[in-house]
């Protein structure tokens, strides 16, 4: 058992021995905190997603001396499933806490952009807190949405760590990817892996602040 955010006890639901990030000349790992929040959906089926997820992501990642690998994965107390506006998500940032993973959260239903858009759906995002609290300071997560595809994970972890979208329709940084075959540049990848060590130095300097 383990204290979330807000001081609900929360169960460790995967099974697998736990891995914490190393960093060497030859491999980075990526451990993700994974938090799901569905309600809508079976558990059994978003562990089943999140497993396609992270086996589709390491396939690009591999390449570029890339590894995630799920180190917890917690279940989120009731009202999480919805994440549609600016205080829904400083609230998962909450249960985003700095100490040295990747925080993941599976959602029913994600919604980002401009009020005036008629449909506001995305089926992930990367938020990263830029505003003055100093409890959410340094706080970042990845959000997939329950139709989210199994390239979506990857996607999310190149803009972690770094990457802006790509207009390649081959390119796994195009939101309008399609294909089979789906990949980082070579460019990309040495942006992703000198981000990750950016992103694991600012969570050793402020974890626990």
């Amino acid at each position: 058992m383990a204290v979330a955010g807000d001081g609900h006890r929360v169960p460790d639901l995967y099974q697998k021995p736990q891995q914490t990030h190393v960093h060497s000349h030859s491999k980075i790992l990526v451990p993700l905190t994974v938090h799901l929040a569905t309600e809508h959906e079976h558990q059994s089926r978003t562990l089943w997603r999140l497993n396609r997820a992270v086996d589709r992501a390491n396939r690009a990642l591999a390449r570029h001396g890339i590894e995630v690998v799920v180190h917890k994965v917690w279940r989120m107390p009731k009202g999480f499933n919805s994440i549609t506006r600016r205080r829904d998500r400083r609230k998962l940032a909450q249960y985003a806490a700095l100490d040295g993973t990747v925080h993941v959260f599976f959602v029913d239903h994600l919604e980002l952009g401009s009020i005036a858009r008629s449909d506001r759906s995305v089926r992930g995002m990367h938020w990263r807190y830029r505003g003055l609290r100093r409890n959410l300071r340094h706080r970042e997560y990845i959000t997939i949405n329950s139709d989210a595809p199994s390239t979506t994970l990857a996607h999310e972890v190149g803009h972690l760590f770094g990457l802006d979208h790509d207009r390649g329709h081959r390119n796994l940084m195009c939101s309008c990817r399609r294909g089979r075959i789906q990949r980082f540049t070579h460019r990309q990848g040495a942006t992703m892996r000198l981000e990750a060590r950016a992103f694991f130095l600012r969570n050793r300097r402020y974890g626990g602040r």
